[in-house]
């Protein structure tokens, strides 16, 4: 099993984007713990 840390920057977080971001990776079928 393969493991990669994301971080989202902190503009990322002010613009609301951490949902679109999420939503993306788990589109590409991987899965967030």
């Amino acid at each position: 099993m393969e493991t990669t840390y994301i971080m989202v920057k902190p503009d990322g977080v002010q613009r609301g984007l951490v949902g679109e971001i999420i939503g993306r990776f788990e589109r590409k079928g991987l899965k967030l713990v």
